[in-house]
């Protein structure tokens, strides 16, 4: 399956010509987005391999506060595609750790040099994290417990930084350093697996199954699961 990428870019000729330069390399163009709220909500919806962001784009959320947004919730790397490179704002999205930052105007070969070595090297780097399985310390027991007993509610980041008394940006920071992935991505694996244990119950209904594991609906479940395990969870019950 090709990589899916999202392109932010406001700019409509811009965003056509890459999105046609990335179909004829291969690539899946899930979505282009013009401003930050949509461009965050077509990456909740299609959960990509990558997003091409402008910083300056339209709309009260410019493209790095899009970029804060996918570091705190998702595993998903960005490339900045920009003609802004002054001092302050090379900072502020340095603070995001992106895979690269492309000036414009841009040479094709450049833009799919940055996409393949970021696919590639982000890849390496899930690999190699992937296996670790990191145990709570105390400060965030309590946090994961409620997690595990919730699955099937929607799980409030304001209340679960609040019940151990942090506001819920220093949450984000703890919580990835201490478990190696953001709340919501744990929040997602978790309930994954406990799709996987259902599963195994051929008299369910995938879509009921896709509710008690906290999902909207059929539909959400298959795009996660198909993420995290490789195949949908159909292929998964058959093979199973």
């Amino acid at each position: 399956m090709s990589s899916q990428i999202i392109i932010v870019e406001d700019e409509r000729l811009v965003a056509q010509d890459i999105a046609q330069l990335l179909r004829d390399e291969g690539y899946t163009v899930s979505a282009i987005a013009s401003d930050g709220k949509t461009a965050i909500q077509k990456i909740i919806e299609f959960l990509p391999d990558l997003v091409l962001l402008d910083i300056r784009i339209k709309g009260e959320i410019d493209g790095i506060e899009v970029a804060e947004h996918i570091q705190s919730f998702y595993a998903i790397p960005v490339i900045y595609l920009t003609a802004f490179s002054d001092v302050e704002t090379l900072k502020r999205a340095q603070a995001t750790n992106p895979m690269g930052y492309v000036l414009k105007p841009f040479r094709r070969e450049q833009l799919l040099s940055s996409i393949t070595i970021a696919l590639s090297t982000f890849k390496k780097h899930k690999l190699v994290s992937e296996p670790e399985k990191p145990q709570p310390n105390y400060r965030l027991k309590s946090t994961v417990n409620y997690i595990h007993d919730h699955l099937h509610q929607n799980i409030n980041l304001e209340i679960l930084a609040g019940a151990i008394r942090m506001n819920p940006s220093y949450f984000c920071r703890v919580f990835q350093q201490e478990m190696g992935c953001s709340p919501y991505q744990y929040i997602i694996r978790q309930r994954i697996e406990k799709a996987k244990t259902l599963l195994k119950n051929r008299e369910l209904a995938i879509s009921d199954i896709a509710l008690q594991c906290g999902f909207a609906n059929h539909s959400h479940l298959d795009r996660h699961f198909l993420k995290i395990a490789g195949t949908t969870p159909k292929a998964y019950r058959t093979n199973f």
